[in-house]
C-alpha cells in the first residue's frame, strides 16, 4: 500500500518553558539537547536523559514509554508529560489533560471524561501524529550548562577516538558509584535495598550494556563480552546534592553499608582501576550524553522489556537463555542477559522494574535476521506462557525507524 513519510525537523521549536508551573512545551522534533540547555540556564532540567542520544525527540519517545536513567526518582518519560496536541488519522486535532479546558492553562495530565493521554501512551505512534508535546520539569543542582569534554566534539570520521568519549570527571553536583555484586541474587537483593532506602536518584544494572556504551568501536565490544571485561552482576548509582552539600556524602554512607551487610564491591583504584577507567563515559551521560553517539552494537533488531518487580530479572534471564538454546546464538552479544544480568532500569524507588535483553544480528545478513525474529516471536509468547509480567514489548524493528522514532533520517548525526 502507498506510505507517507513526515518528517518534522522544521518543527524543533521550544515553545515554551514555564518557571511557574514547572513545565515545558516542545514541537515534535525538539529534543533532549535542545530542552535541557534551556531549562538548565533556568535552574531547571526534564529530570532525566535516555540510554540513546540527545537528539532522541521527546514526542517520538513518548510514543515508546522513554526509559531515563533517573527513573528511580523521576520515572519513565511517559510518567513526565502533562499534554500532547496530535492529528488524529482522521484529521481531527486531539488535546490531552488540563488544556483541552477553557481558561484552565496546560498544567495537569488529565482532564474530563476518559483518560485520552493513557490511550496514546506507549503506541509506538499507530494513533496519530504528535505535533506538540508539554513535560515536566524539575529543579536542576548542576551549573547552567554541562561542562564539554576536553577533547571537544568528534566528526565523524574520529568519532572512534576514546577521547572524544572520555569525561574526566563526574558532574560537579553528581556522583556515580559502580557495585560489582558475586551474583545476579545478590544484585537484587543489593538493588532493592538501595532502591528502598530514599537515597540516589537513579539506580541501573548495565551487564553486556557497558560493552556497547564504552566501547569506541565493534571489535572492542566484541572483545570486552568474550573477556567479561566488565563485571557480569553490577549496578551503578547515580546520587545529587538535591537539598544539601551534605547530601552525597551521607547518601554513600548508606549506600556503602548496604552494599557491606548484602555483599559486594565497589569499583575503585583499589578494585579493578581499568574497568572504573573504561566506564568514564557514564560520568557526564547519566544525565546527558555528552558527544551525540551512543552505543557500539551492529542492527537493532529485536528487544525484550518486561516489566515487573526486581524479581523479574531472574525470569527473563532464564527465559532468554531458552530462547538462546531454541534458536542460536547471533552474536556474542546476544549472551548478554544469560551470562549476565539483563539491563534492569530501577523504576520509581523500586516499586517495579523494567529489564531489557536485545538482538543486534548484522543486517546484511537474512539469515541473522530471521532469527531475530524468532527471539521476537518467542519473547512474545512467553509473557503469557511463562507470566513474565507486563510487557512493554517484544518486537522486531527494521531500520531506520519512522514513525517510532522521527529522528532517523539525513541529518540525524548532525
Amino acid at each position: 500500500d502507498p506510505t507517507l513519510i513526515i518528517h518534522f525537523s522544521r518543527m524543533n521549536r521550544i515553545i515554551k518553558i514555564d518557571t511557574q508551573n514547572l513545565c515545558a512545551t516542545l514541537e515534535p522534533y525538539g529534543d533532549y539537547a535542545q530542552l535541557q540547555a534551556e531549562a538548565m540556564t533556568r535552574g531547571l532540567w526534564n529530570g532525566g536523559t535516555p540510554l540513546a542520544t540527545t537528539v532522541c525527540k521527546m514526542a517520538s519517545q513518548f510514543a515508546f514509554a522513554g526509559l531515563w536513567q533517573t527513573d528511580l526518582k523521576y520515572g519513565l518519560l511517559n510518567r513526565n508529560i502533562i499534554s500532547v496536541k496530535m492529528v488524529l488519522p482522521d484529521g481531527e486535532i486531539l488535546s490531552t489533560g488540563s488544556r483541552c479546558i477553557p481558561k484552565a492553562g496546560d498544567f495537569w495530565e488529565y482532564g474530563p471524561g476518559p483518560d485520552l493521554m493513557g490511550l496514546q501512551r506507549s503506541g509506538l505512534g499507530t494513533n496519530g501524529i504528535v505535533t506538540e508535546i508539554t513535560v515536566k520539569l524539575h529543579a536542576w543542582v548542576g551549573d547552567e550548562a554541562l561542562p564539554e569534554i576536553p577533547g571537544g566534539r568528534p566528526s565523524l570520521k574520529h568519532v572512534h577516538d576514546a577521547k572524544y568519549d572520555n569525561p574526566p570527571e563526574p558532574l560537579k553536583y553528581h556522583k556515580l558509584l559502580w557495585v560489582e555484586c558475586n551474583d545476579l541474587d545478590t544484585q537484587l537483593i543489593a538493588m532493592r535495598e538501595i532502591a528502598h532506602s530514599g537515597v540516589g536518584i537513579g539506580l541501573n544494572a548495565t551487564g553486556v550494556y557497558s560493552a556497547f556504551y564504552c566501547s569506541q568501536t565493534q571489535e572492542m565490544t566484541v572483545q570486552r563480552c568474550k573477556e567479561h571485561f566488565f563485571p557480569d552482576w553490577n549496578c551503578y548509582v547515580i546520587l545529587a546534592n538535591a537539598t544539601s552539600d551534605q547530601q552525597i556524602p551521607y547518601e554513600e554512607k548508606v549506600v556503602r553499608q548496604i552494599i557491606d551487610e548484602v555483599g559486594g564491591t565497589f569499583l575503585s583504584e583499589d578494585s579493578k582501576p581499568e574497568v572504573l577507567e573504561a566506564l568514564r563515559p557514564w560520568n557526564y551521560d547519566c544525565i546527558r550524553h555528552s558527544n551525540g553517539y551512543r552505543m557500539n552494537r551492529k542492527f537493532y533488531a529485536n528487544a525484550w522489556l518486561p516489566v515487573g518487580p526486581l524479581e523479574e530479572a531472574k525470569t527473563t534471564s532464564r527465559e532468554w537463555k531458552k530462547a538462546l538454546d531454541t534458536f542460536g546464538e547471533i552474536d556474542i552479544t546476544d549472551r548478554g542477559g544469560a551470562d549476565d544480568t539483563p539491563f534492569v532500569y530501577a523504576l520509581q524507588r523500586g516499586h517495579f522494574c523494567l529489564f531489557e535483553t536485545d538482538n543486534y544480528p548484522d543486517p546484511v545478513l537474512p539469515d541473522e535476521i530471521k532469527k531475530a525474529q524468532g527471539y521476537g516471536i518467542y519473547g512474545s509468547a512467553v509473557v503469557t506462557k511463562y507470566d513474565l509480567g507486563p510487557q512493554l514489548m517484544a518486537f522486531v524493528n527494521v531500520e531506520p525507524f519512522t514513525t517510532m522514532f522521527p529522528e532517523a533520517g539525513p541529518n540525524a548525526h548532525l
